[in-house]
């Protein structure tokens, strides 16, 4: 997931990776191929069938600075643009030819009003 400004410039970007067995050594992106790698007290990062899924990202679209003892805050961008995609790797990288299938992708514009308290 990326927010950009209108312009193009990127200004957050996030992965999340879901996996339906646990993690190498209980961390990173690669799968424990035995129990000697994996741990069972992590959470469950698979996607389940038939069930919607739901993720939330905060984007901080502003800065912090400080000026004269008083924090200020600069808005990045009033109007940004979010891009989310959902890619199925089951092994590999996602550079790798024939090994990504891209599922879903999407493109939403937001606004951020000017004059709020």
């Amino acid at each position: 997931m990326t927010a950009k400004t209108k312009d193009g410039k990127e200004f957050y970007s996030e992965e999340k990776i879901f996996m339906p067995i646990p993690q190498q050594m209980g961390r990173g992106d690669k799968m424990g191929r035995g129990p000697y790698e994996k741990s069972g007290l992590i959470r469950d990062t698979s996607i389940p069938p038939l069930r919607t899924l739901k993720e939330e990202f905060t984007i901080p679209v502003y800065t912090e600075g400080e000026k004269d003892g008083k924090i200020l805050r600069n808005i990045i961008a009033n109007d940004f643009i979010v891009d989310v995609e959902v890619w199925y790797l089951p092994y590999g990288k996602k550079d790798d030819p024939g090994n990504a299938q891209k599922w879903f992708a999407t493109s939403k514009t937001l606004r951020i009003e000017k004059g709020g308290k």
